[in-house]
């Protein structure tokens, strides 16, 4: 062939064309040589050629066959074929980024770049391919000079892809790992954008993944920095979209995080006059709630925005029955009433409320979510050698109350009668590596761990698909992804156990009680079937306890003196309580009180003073403690307390059990609630009898018997040191066994049921 035969210079032209459009490279590779061996002369055969090359990764080649090209054509014909160049190549990255072919699209968009270093577009299209391919660096974000060009230009650039321009920038945030830099240039690229609203919210997601990240540890930073970086995006969104309230409500949820309670306060206070339906009044009233509750001394305030609350919700049962579809946020029907527990022993009235709420919400996701959820297993005949599959959901099977107080059954269970799964939320994502806590107690001991992350519809889809038998929420009403779980039945029986009390949802069997921790009244308060273990409805086998940091003489505190311990977060400080605590320091000579806890420490301090002045007790009997750097110490500070001071109607949990471990004598009073009777449960359950008490004046008698009778503190200090070898309490390996035991029970129940 010479190239004086125009059809079959033709049919190589066409048959390239369509190679390098059905992205058949090889083929456009041979089709190309051959129409650059027999027409030297046409330029543009070799610039289709060096596409090719670069194409199947040649970049080299491409690059001189380019370079010859250009250097043999007149400034015209230059022009030209840079023009056919760049054009092509922007068609090939369209078609690679629509296709999902990143790693050819960041190749692309290198030479793009060069060649047509205006084009916003290309550098928008490197950015997103390197993203995707994991090539992303904060330099790079500053190299492309998208900043400069979009922060700085009061009018949208012609030609910009706005389309383009929103997916590279969700491509950004989702691949931030946190940093201001990056957070500068996300605002300053996002200047042209249109769809504002939904580039704050991209923020907001940011924001709350970070202080999820935080409360789980599901990575190791300075939490004090995160959370202001959490913050920064809050306010990025807002700047972006100023009527945001899921970035004004996010922002308070992260100075509660912080423990800034009062810029929590104030603002939740602004963000209620701006709420614009029920439910966002009423979520925002919780978050108003728990930071005036957490900043003593605005006790009277927590208590009229919970009677607003319960109005609100008055106003939502009605709007529901007017409307059953419309969307409904877990958090609003758990934190507000939540605090109930806090303020007042009154389950029968609180409970009532939080079933009839829960009741609801089962009612309304299920019609949401339920059709697309695999079957639950059909019901089954006994067979003694199947193993019954137990799984347990919790976002807290990490160094916190719920995984230091349920980490000992995964040691103990029995694995030739039971699988025991453990579904773990402590991760912001799959990728995520989990905390060395989280794998040596809840992965390394279970028959199978799954981390599990994603929207509610693909984790319910993930877990109904593994057909448990039972499944076990631990988080009750601290988890709202939790909460929506369960409500959605993911396995045959369903069961609380621990968190803050019950859900009150119907989807849920049994709550897991024992003979102490609820009064046999209580049956009725509970949409649940309470299931009483014999003993103890927790056990643990111990604490780890590290090295003192605490000495009374630091703390100018005689040798001789009593000294009172009260560890508590400020939302369990009722003032009654206070002043019970306050009186008993009044009647026992030469005694301190130690305070500690998580609150807004001015408040918390000007609090306890102005009771303390109130009774006639000097403040300088008062001490009040910094939080210790982690649990171990903690335990081993328990130690410079001769009593510890309990909180109602909140009691203790965790710091009971860790007090009782640590063999120190505690007064506690007993209420209705679950929430007024964990002490009392666990005094039981080591086998201890004093310091229990049934009214505000047995409280203030316990105190001071306690602290005017050394015999008597030494006297239960030594069956407390005792009662590690024989309590209920300290045996987890037979509160296991209790388990296993209802477990089977319960699958006997049900087996009948479902034959009935």
């Amino acid at each position: 062939m010479t190239s004086s035969d125009p059809a079959q210079v033709h049919a190589l032209q066409h048959s390239g064309q369509q190679a390098l459009q059905a992205n058949c490279f090889e083929e456009a590779i041979a089709c190309f040589e051959q129409l650059a061996e027999q027409q030297p002369e046409v330029m543009a055969h070799r610039v289709k050629l060096g596409l090719s090359y670069l194409l199947v990764g040649q970049e080299d080649a491409a690059q001189l066959t380019w370079a010859m090209a250009f250097s043999e054509a007149d400034e015209t014909e230059q022009s030209e074929l840079l023009a056919t160049l760049i054009e092509d190549m922007q068609a090939k990255t369209e078609e690679a980024a629509a296709g999902g072919n990143w790693p050819l699209v960041w190749a692309l968009t290198q030479h793009l770049a060069e060649l047509n270093p205006e084009n916003l577009n290309v550098r928008l299209h490197g950015i997103l391919a390197a993203s995707r391919c994991q090539l992303l660096t904060p330099d790079l974000l500053e190299e492309s000079g998208l900043a400069e060009v979009l922060g700085n230009n009061a009018i949208v650039p012609p030609g910009l892809d706005r389309p383009l321009l929103e997916a590279t920038l969700g491509a950004v945030v989702e691949w931030d790992r946190g940093d201001r830099q990056t957070l500068d240039w996300i605002v300053s690229v996002a200047s042209p954008i249109e769809n504002r609203e939904g580039m704050a919210n991209l923020l907001v997601k940011k924001a709350t993944q970070i202080r999820f990240e935080v409360t789980n540890q599901a990575r190791q930073f300075d939490q004090a920095e995160a959370l202001d970086l959490a913050i920064a995006y809050t306010d990025a969104a807002i700047h972006l979209h100023p009527t945001s309230f899921n970035a004004k409500y996010e922002r308070i949820a992260i100075c509660i995080k912080k423990a800034d309670f009062v810029a929590a306060t104030a603002y939740a206070e602004a963000l209620i006059s701006e709420c614009e339906s029920i439910q966002e009044k009423i979520c925002t009233e919780g978050l108003l709630i728990q930071g005036l509750i957490y900043t003593p001394g605005h006790w009277d305030e927590a208590l009229v925005h919970l009677s607003k609350t319960r109005q609100l919700f008055d106003a939502f049962i009605e709007a529901y029955r007017a409307n059953p579809t419309m969307d409904i946020s877990a958090v609003m029907l758990m934190r507000p009433v939540l605090f109930f527990q806090y303020v007042e022993d009154n389950p029968a009235d609180y409970r009532a409320l939080q079933n009839q709420l829960s009741a609801i919400y089962a009612e309304n996701i299920q019609t949401k979510y339920q059709a697309s959820l695999p079957p639950l297993q059909p019901v089954s005949q006994p067979d003694p050698a199947r193993k019954l599959r137990i799984g347990f959901l919790s976002e807290f099977l990490i160094r916190h109350p719920i995984g230091l107080l349920s980490r000992w059954i995964f040691q103990h269970f029995d694995r030739d009668r039971f699988e025991f799964h453990t579904y773990l939320q402590n991760a912001a994502n799959l990728s995520e590596p989990i905390s060395p806590f989280s794998q040596e107690w809840f992965v390394n001991p279970v028959t199978e761990a799954h981390v599990v992350a994603g929207s509610v519809e693909q984790v319910a889809q993930a877990i109904r698909a593994d057909q448990l038998d039972i499944l076990i929420d631990l988080d009750s009403l601290t988890s709202a992804k939790g909460y929506a779980l369960m409500a959605l039945r993911l396995a045959p029986i369903q069961i609380t156990w621990l968190g803050f009390d019950a859900t009150g949802l119907p989807t849920v069997d049994y709550v897991l009680a024992d003979p102490f921790v609820l009064p046999e009244t209580a049956e009725k308060d509970y949409a649940e079937t309470l299931w009483r273990l014999p003993q103890t409805y927790i056990a643990v086998d111990g604490f780890e306890v590290g090295v003192p940091t605490l000495r009374r003489d630091q703390l100018g505190i005689p040798a001789d003196a009593v000294v009172y311990f009260s560890a508590q977060v400020a939302a369990k400080r009722h003032p009654d309580t206070m002043r019970w605590q306050i009186e008993i320091l009044k009647q026992v000579p030469n005694s301190y009180l130690l305070v500690k806890g998580i609150s807004n420490s001015e408040s918390l301090q000007a609090a306890f003073l102005e009771v303390a002045q109130a009774a006639g007790v000097s403040g300088d009997r008062l001490r009040f403690l910094d939080r210790d750097p982690d649990e171990p110490t903690h335990r081993a500070n328990l130690e410079i307390a001769d009593v510890v001071l309990d909180t109602f109607p909140y009691t203790g949990a965790t710091t009971t059990l860790e007090t009782l471990w640590m063999g120190i004598p505690l007064v506690t009073r007993v209420g209705k609630q679950f929430a007024s009777r964990n002490s009392y449960t666990m005094l039981r359950n080591a086998g201890i009898d004093t310091g229990i008490a049934h009214s505000a004046e047995e409280y203030i008698a316990w105190g001071v018997r306690y602290g005017t009778d050394a015999d008597l503190r030494n006297r239960v200090r030594e069956r407390l040191r005792r009662s590690r070898q024989s309590a209920p309490l300290w045996n987890a390996k037979q509160f296991t066994r209790n388990l296993e035991a209802a477990f089977e029970q319960m699958w006997e129940h049900y087996l009948k049921r479902s034959a009935s």
